[in-house]
């Protein structure tokens, strides 16, 4: 379970990086579909951080109790 968690966390970064790079794509170009992907890229980014971070902190409780 301790590598789930690692894993959504990278996917929680990937997701940030991307959102990044189409929120700076977006002000060049100031496309309206961009800034739609640019938001669900920091969704995803969001809900993968809370899920790995959920997954971590249960998995080092495990071991310490």
């Amino acid at each position: 379970m301790l590598i789930i968690g690692i894993l959504c966390l990278f996917v929680a970064a990937i997701s940030y990086f991307r959102y990044l790079n189409e929120k700076q794509n977006n002000a060049k170009k100031n496309n309206k579909n961009s800034t739609n992907e640019a938001k669900w890229q920091r969704t995803l980014a969001i809900i993968f951080l809370i899920l790995g971070v959920i997954l971590v902190v249960y998995v080092v409780a495990l071991h310490r109790f």
